[in-house]
């Protein structure tokens, strides 16, 4: 068994320990459906985790290109940029150095180089935080495809134990 399969018995089996349930009573049915509840719920729990992670990281980057917006309609003819009146820039630049861009302390005054330099950063930060994104888009999807096939596994292992159990109470009629 994986790792995670194991986890997933030992809580199961935690939690009908920790209940007035004793698991020699139960059957056969209602371990599968503990045991499968418990993997379904775990990976609902996981794609949770990664969905709301992914969703700050996207976040982030429409900041970021709200930062690239913002630059480029303060930019001057010459490709020069100052922000010395402009207050919402220095936020927002203050913002993206939050956000781990490369931005002088103070610096108010941008030549063409500076500016260049300036954008390049952000791009390359966006470019990296889309990368991490289009990541976790695979996890968040192969986690769906783990519940979706736990679901078909619950519901092939089921279907014989209940048809089992109604050719019984059909042999019993008879």
């Amino acid at each position: 068994m994986t790792k995670e399969a194991n986890e997933i018995l030992a809580k199961t089996i935690d939690e009908v320990n920790n209940s007035n349930i004793d698991p020699n009573n139960l059957s056969l049915e209602a371990l599968i459906l503990l045991i499968n509840t418990e993997r379904l719920k775990s990976l609902q729990d996981n794609t949770l985790k990664e969905l709301n992670e992914l969703k700050k990281r996207q976040t982030k980057v429409a900041e970021l290109h709200k930062i690239l917006r913002a630059v480029n309609s303060a930019t001057g003819s010459g490709g020069e940029l100052d922000i010395t009146n402009n207050e919402e820039l220095k936020q927002l630049l203050q913002k993206a150095k939050e956000f781990g861009i490369e931005v002088k302390e103070d610096k108010t005054s941008f030549n063409r180089e500076e500016r260049d330099r300036l954008v390049e950063n952000i791009r390359m930060s966006i470019d990296d935080l889309n990368v991490e994104n289009d990541m976790q888009l695979q996890t968040v999807s192969r986690l769906t495809n783990e519940r979706y096939e736990s679901y078909q596994m619950a519901r092939s292992i089921l279907k014989p134990l209940h048809d089992a159990k109604v050719a019984f109470a059909k042999g019993i009629k008879s």
